[in-house]
């Protein structure tokens, strides 16, 4: 493809799906509860919020949302919100999840709180600044741009379900399960702390 490094792109695009932050907090802590089938819609809300996000950074609108000072402080304080809330959902991880519980996010939600998600912004603005490829049309070039990284991030979605559901087949104990909510809380609360401590 011209003007378009590919291979840059797709392992950075590999490394920050892949590795934690609140999405993937978010999938494994489903996974945990509720499964892997039953995580569906929360995975495609995800995964269609952040395509979103992609297409609007692609088009310059990102990086004139991160530029804007109120903009950015009003969506820091929203996210930190979200996040915290977000951290009491996964601290409360449990063995005694029935069959009529019902994930507290779903499809809409999580297509939604994709743009109160700091690291999902970063991604997205830092990619269309980086990685955008120059394919002589701006359309054919951001939907290029937006499609590649969903292909690198579906399978790291899927992933990180798969480890919660994993987990919960190995974690049979009420204790274990407690230890573990704790640290996905704790994680959270560093997330939220580093969207402050970030100029």
């Amino acid at each position: 493809m011209i003007g378009f490094d590919l291979v840059g792109y797709l392992l950075f695009a590999l490394v920050t799906s892949i590795t934690p932050g609140p999405n993937n907090y978010l999938l494994f802590s489903y996974g945990k509860n509720y499964g892997f089938k039953d995580s569906n819609k929360l995975m495609l809300g995800i995964a269609l919020g952040f395509t979103t996000m992609l297409l609007i950074s692609g088009y310059g609108l990102g990086e004139i949302i991160q530029r804007n000072a109120t903009i950015g402080l009003l969506l820091k304080i929203i996210s930190s919100a979200w996040l915290l809330y977000l951290a009491f959902v996964l601290s409360k991880l449990s063995i005694d999840v029935t069959e009529d519980s019902k994930p507290k996010v779903g499809f809409y939600q999580a297509y939604l709180l994709q743009f109160l998600n700091p690291k999902a912004w970063i991604m997205a603005i830092t990619g269309a600044s980086v990685f955008l490829p120059h394919m002589g049309n701006i359309h054919l070039s951001v939907w290029v741009f937006a499609l590649s990284f969903a292909i690198v991030g579906v399978p790291c979605m899927i992933a990180w379900v798969s480890f919660g559901d994993l987990i919960s087949r190995v974690l049979k104990s009420e204790k274990a399960n407690k230890i573990l909510g704790y640290l996905l809380f704790a994680l959270m609360v560093m997330s939220i702390v580093m969207i402050w401590l970030k100029e």
